[in-house]
């Protein structure tokens, strides 16, 4: 019986750069002191807040919301619903918009529950969708960042339903690099950040770059759905907008 999901990409020099938003600081790792002359191995780190599987605190869209050091361990740690579009017939397109209703299809699938009862039984306080584009499009040569960028996103409706009809989900998260379009060499984008500015406006989190999604909700499927809890905890950085997290989920009472 599986009882820890990893669902956090690994940091590397060689995979990691190919799916940083476009614009962000990139990545370096580099050697700073070495064992054969040093005695002991510390190397130096440059990365952005939002590196790899990463979250964003309020403070990432709102002037003066809070900043991730300001957020409590209790709104990291929940019992997650995933909406897994992998097990679709039809898979999403590129750019694809993803609408409330298209949560409720992807949900009907594999519930005999609506995804408006689970959402309103108030055992959940987070909300994971895998649109299974990272996995199926995740990039290992330059010529594939194109693709990956023009991942499905999410309407801005789907933020305020979140936000005004079931208030206990504290985190939106999915295995996308942004819940809004990502412009890329001058395609998409013409919403903004419209996701973004209504979720953190209402003082609530986003996860991204989440991996091992389809694992989650296989698991969440064949067992007790409300026995995962799922973890994304960040590093305690004062001031700033997000941090990497290392994101995974674990039955109840294993940890």
């Amino acid at each position: 019986m599986t009882t820890l999901i990893d669902l956090t990409h690994l940091i590397s020099l060689s995979t990691t750069p190919l799916i940083i938003y476009p614009g962000d600081p990139l990545l370096s790792v580099t050697p700073y002191a070495t064992i054969p002359k040093d005695g002991y191995t510390v190397h130096t780190i440059q990365l952005g807040t939002h590196t790899g599987t990463h979250i964003d605190s309020p403070s990432h869209f709102v002037e003066g919301g809070r900043t991730i050091d300001e957020v409590p361990l209790d709104q990291l740690i929940g019992r997650a619903l995933v909406v897994d579009f992998a097990s679709a017939p039809t898979k999403l397109l590129e750019r694809q918009k993803i609408e409330w209703e298209d949560l409720e299809s992807a949900w009907g699938l594999t519930a005999s529950s609506s995804l408006d009862d689970e959402l309103n039984s108030g055992n959940y306080t987070i909300f994971l969708v895998n649109t299974a584009w990272s996995k199926i499009h995740s990039p290992k040569l330059q010529e594939d960042v194109p693709k990956f960028f023009a991942h499905p996103y999410f309407s801005s409706s789907v933020a305020q339903r979140l936000l005004s009809s079931y208030p206990k989900i504290q985190i939106f998260g999915s295995d996308t690099p942004n819940p809004d379009e990502t412009p890329y060499d001058g395609v998409g984008g013409d919403n903004g950040y419209a996701f973004h500015e209504i979720f953190l406006g209402g003082d609530r989190l986003i996860v991204e770059n989440l991996a091992n999604l389809d694992q989650l909700a296989a698991a969440t499927r064949t067992g007790d759905k409300v026995d995962w809890i799922v973890s994304v905890v960040p590093m305690k950085l004062e001031g700033v907008d997000g941090s990497p997290v290392r994101a995974f989920a674990h039955r109840n009472g294993i940890i």
